[in-house]
């Protein structure tokens, strides 16, 4: 058994108002044994989520607070072939800031793992905003998708099926669009034989 957690982080400093009314622009992942998964956004068609240490999430957030969601029976490797295939639903161009951000990937990975959904005001504000889409002005987010159809960027990189499954990063360090940094290949997750994919 191994204990999972979920860390959460402040995306904004307006957080430290609108926490206490449940509402709030967050960021999160989930920890376990010493690995903290997330998801990102970026340009290509392939996985999005990448791994860091406990706590320490890159961009411009602050940790706010660790939430102790259960314990896993998966092992170690288990989870990190569940995080390579759910790379393959969470890709990083299949990001969106209301309707697949960080917050709806961290949710699905804690009820992969303990059977429990992360607290609903993590991403309470992404919420309300697709109920009330019509009344924020749209240079403020994306246009919203439709849940059969799936967003495509002009010149993302071709998936073969060797390249679909190979990554959880890029390993030169491509652009993460939501964080406005690099992610380091420091961030790619071990392979169950050491290697780095």
């Amino acid at each position: 058994m191994a204990p999972v957690v979920l860390n959460i982080y402040d995306l904004a400093p307006q957080n430290n108002w609108t926490y206490w009314c449940g509402v709030g622009i967050f960021h999160s992942g989930v920890e376990v044994y010493g690995v903290e998964y997330a998801y990102g956004g970026h340009d290509y068609d392939y996985s999005g989520v990448f791994a860091t240490n406990p706590r320490d999430a890159p961009g411009q957030v602050v940790f706010r607070e660790s939430i102790p969601m259960g314990e896993t029976t998966m092992t170690q490797q288990e989870i990190h072939h569940l995080v390579q295939r759910m790379g393959n639903e969470y890709k990083g161009n299949n990001y969106h800031l209301l309707q697949r951000n960080c917050n709806h990937f961290a949710n699905d990975l804690c009820r992969q793992l303990v059977g429990r959904d992360a607290p609903s005001w993590i991403n309470r504000l992404a919420g309300i905003a697709v109920m009330l889409h019509c009344l924020i002005p749209t240079s403020w987010v994306p246009p919203l998708q439709t849940p059969s159809a799936l967003p495509t960027l002009e010149g993302s990189i071709p998936a073969t099926g060797r390249d679909e499954g190979k990554l959880l990063l890029d390993p030169v360090g491509h652009r993460s669009d939501v964080y406005g940094e690099r992610l380091q290949p420091s961030a790619m997750l071990p392979t169950a034989t050491g290697t780095r994919v």
